[in-house]
């Protein structure tokens, strides 16, 4: 059955009303000596819904009170610490109260305060590392690696030295070559380097620049990357192009082994 809202305000004045009451009756059974009646009357009181929180908390103290007064020190100290954590603002007065039950209400409190803080700490703590996962997890780290080569042309059967500039990210790896010769050769490849271990594999493309003879060419590549001690890196790539040249003093194919040795750069 549903109240009515004019009925459901009227029951809850009643409630209020009585609970007023009820504490009113405890506080002078308390004050009379009666501490077993009052501590009656406070738990029921505490037992009322919808007691407003600073009658809880008066209610509390005297209720400590009472069981201490009663000799029933665990019961005094368990309300004691429901009154520390549900109402930490609430202080046991020392004019009306015994100065052990002042002390042991003060300690308590501070044991709770003490925890709480410890609590909070350790959360924000956790929220803190939490944090630091999350953005070790997002940052990925970049490379600039400087490279010193060395090529051989396996159908020219011609060698040339060069340098180079490789930038990597992940599995992703690019660069750009100059290899000294007649003419001078720019290499520009990029590619994939699949898995985290010392020896990584590396397949991409590539592209070459012959400015000396206006031509170009492309083709596979397929090498790998071997992590070595102090930052420096083994680099091999082998790679097949094809030129667009139709130069009789020319070949249109070329297999070269490039082999050298690069440091790495880490980048912020």
């Amino acid at each position: 059955m549903k109240l009515r809202p004019g009925l459901f305000l009227l029951l809850s004045l009643l409630l209020v009303s009585g609970s007023a009451w009820a504490q009113k009756a405890g506080i002078e059974r308390y004050e009379e000596g009666d501490f077993e009646a009052a501590a009656r009357l406070f738990e029921q009181e505490l037992a009322a819904p919808q007691l407003p929180p600073a009658s809880q908390a008066l209610a509390r103290v005297y209720l400590a009170a009472s069981l201490y007064a009663l000799g029933r020190e665990e019961e005094a100290l368990k309300a004691l610490e429901v009154l520390a954590r549900e109402h930490p603002e609430q202080r046991v007065d020392p004019v009306r109260f015994p100065p052990d039950l002042v002390v042991l209400a003060e300690t308590l409190r501070q044991k709770v305060e003490s925890e709480r803080q410890l609590a909070t700490q350790e959360a924000a703590l956790q929220e803190a590392r939490a944090e630091e996962r999350r953005r070790a997890a997002l940052a990925v780290p970049s490379h600039l690696r400087p490279e010193v080569l060395g090529l051989f042309d396996a159908v020219d059967r011609q060698g040339s030295l060069g340098a180079g500039l490789a930038f990597h990210r992940k599995s992703l790896e690019g660069s750009v070559r100059v290899l000294l010769g007649a003419p001078p050769v720019f290499h520009v490849q990029g590619g994939v380097r699949p898995g985290d271990g010392v020896l990584r594999p590396f397949l991409g493309l590539r592209a070459s620049l012959l400015p000396g003879i206006d031509t170009y060419g492309a083709g596979p590549v397929l090498g790998g990357r071997l992590a070595l001690p102090a930052g420096l890196v083994g680099v091999v790539d082998v790679g097949a192009d094809y030129f667009f040249i139709s130069r009789a003093d020319r070949h249109r194919f070329a297999v070269t082994v490039q082999a050298g040795l690069g440091f790495d750069l880490h980048l912020p």
